[in-house]
């Protein structure tokens, strides 16, 4: 019995190229597979962490619902981020121009920004840090909600203990 018959088949059961597609086709089933077990998380050890979030361009009654103590969470994944230590109130301001034409930073009335610290309770490996579902990295914005409050944060900083 040859190797490749006279049909081109290989032991007369299966076309060279045939077998070709179907081997390219599991390894890439095969290396998806693999690509897809990877979670991040998995591999994480928890530690604290300390998280600076700034909520901008809000109004008082959204300030006074931001309450020292209380949890924060993941607006979409519901999940825990953590809880409020320590909060900082300061005016709103949007660039404007004066009377001589130039551009100054001025106070917008009734409008604040509040600098959140957040302790929070994260998973950490050499790629990411996860807090609340989600990878927490400076810059990023976050929609984040409690029982009194929704917001839109900025996350300022991330100091892993």
């Amino acid at each position: 019995m040859k190797i490749v018959d006279e049909k081109g088949k290989l032991f007369g059961i299966i076309n060279i190229i045939d077998l070709i597609v179907l081997l390219i086709f599991v390894l890439l089933i095969g290396g998806g597979v693999k690509r897809m077990k990877k979670n991040p998380a998995a591999i994480a050890e928890t530690k604290k962490a300390i998280i600076t979030i700034e909520v901008a361009d809000i109004r008082t009654p959204t300030v006074e619902g931001i309450v020292i103590g209380d949890p924060l969470y993941h607006y979409d994944k519901g999940e825990k981020i953590g809880e409020i230590v320590d909060k900082k109130v300061e005016p709103y301001k949007e660039p404007a121009e004066n009377a001589d034409g130039k551009w100054v930073l001025s106070e917008v009335p009734g409008k604040y920004v509040v600098l959140m610290t957040v302790e929070a309770d994260v998973k950490e490996n050499p790629d990411v840090v996860i807090a609340g579902g989600e990878q927490i990295r400076i810059g990023t914005q976050f929609k984040l909600k409690n029982k009194n409050v929704a917001v839109l944060g900025t996350i300022l900083g991330v100091e892993v203990q």
